[in-house]
């Protein structure tokens, strides 16, 4: 019997319903899923579990309306191409790699507990405080054409940490963190592309591993696209190595009357 056949497919509608029990060995990104889901559903997306019979989770499906991107989480192609005939998408991520053309990124990981950080800084890092929210909100948009904005609001309400440089009172690199379940993750990296090639990244990466250390994170890890080298470069001075990879499938457009509803 195949695992669309024997999945039961529903959806994630409030915070109060995360309450399923990801396998051990579901995903590189297991301790997070459940952070996930939940900061998705508190900037206005969706998201969908598949259960076996037996009440196993076997796939999560993320999504965000506004982004139209999104996140699969599963070991099965079957649950894969489901959830990839979902939704319209400008991009999607995924763990399985298929013949459909993807991009790879590949994921950084460095044991905290076991590693000395003690960078040298060119620039003065700051972190975002609540009340710079609409700075950081502005930034973000001009550095990612078409985000959500809830998101950066959201992140940091879950206290999700914003590092940045400001030259001549102007907001030039900023790099996110989050910390789970003592595992930490670095992501959105962005420095304005006249200030690149000049540390202010490198600061950034450093300033946020040594922030983890002392909350006594064991573990960081950061996905990077191959296309990307200035940035690999920088996390591989950082002593960080590639434990696995995550491809990013591209745009697909579905017809309204062919999108697939969940009951």
């Amino acid at each position: 019997m195949s695992d669309q056949a024997k999945m039961h497919i529903h959806q994630i509608a409030n915070i109060s319903d995360i309450d399923f029990v990801v396998p051990t060995g579901f995903s590189f990104f297991e301790p997070y899923i459940k952070y996930n889901v939940k900061e998705i559903l508190e900037i206005g997306g969706e998201a969908y579990a598949t259960k076996t019979p037996h009440g196993d989770v076997s796939g999560i499906f993320i999504y965000d309306n506004y982004e139209k991107g999104g996140t699969i989480y599963t070991r099965s192609r079957e649950i894969f191409d489901h959830f990839y005939q979902l939704k319209p998408f400008n991009f999607l991520f995924s763990e399985i790699q298929t013949e459909i053309e993807n991009e790879t990124y590949d994921i950084y990981t460095l044991e905290l507990e076991k590693t000395a950080v003690t960078p040298k800084f060119s620039y003065e890092i700051s972190v975002a405080k609540r009340s710079q929210i609409d700075e950081i909100e502005k930034f973000m948009a001009s550095t990612h054409p078409g985000i959500n904005k809830k998101w950066v609001n959201v992140a940091l309400k879950n206290e999700d940490k914003c590092f940045f440089v400001r030259l001549n009172n102007e907001i030039v690199g900023a790099g996110w963190l989050s910390l789970v379940n003592d595992i930490g993750r670095l992501h959105t990296l962005y420095v304005r592309q006249q200030f690149r090639r000049l540390g202010i990244g490198e600061d950034i990466l450093n300033a946020r591993l040594l922030w983890l250390k002392s909350k006594r994170a064991r573990l960081v890890f950061t996905e990077i696209s191959r296309y990307n080298v200035a940035s690999a470069g920088n996390v591989m001075k950082a002593h960080m190595t590639v434990s696995g990879q995550v491809f990013q499938y591209f745009k697909k457009n579905l017809d309204k009357k062919n999108e697939q509803k969940i009951t």
